[in-house]
């Protein structure tokens, strides 16, 4: 008896090579957490609040809890705050006009 090769109509080798895509950002992933009656209620106030999802309101509450480099920065032995200075300079009459302000 005789074989028959089937044709599996592959590509030669060098043809096989795709464009590599490219990904998504990645999507939120879904979950279900059992929240304490006391989480509850903080997460409902902050929603209520904001007027976000529940979802969204859970999510901005737990990347607040982040922790941040210090703003402070040690500059020729004297503390300064680092601002970024994206807005507009802060001036001595801004300061003074905080100052009278608080009293």
């Amino acid at each position: 008896m005789g074989r028959v090769a089937a044709n599996t109509k592959r590509r030669p080798i060098s043809s096989r090579t795709r464009p590599v895509k490219q990904r998504a950002p990645k999507r939120a992933s879904r979950t279900t957490v059992a929240f304490s009656p006391s989480a509850i209620e903080i997460v409902e106030r902050f929603r209520e609040a904001t007027g976000l999802s529940m979802s969204e309101a859970v999510s901005e509450l737990i990347e607040r809890t982040e922790p941040r480099p210090a703003r402070i920065k040690i500059v020729d032995g004297m503390p300064m705050a680092d601002i970024p200075m994206d807005g507009e300079w802060v001036t001595t009459s801004d300061i003074l006009r905080a100052q009278a302000e608080i009293g």
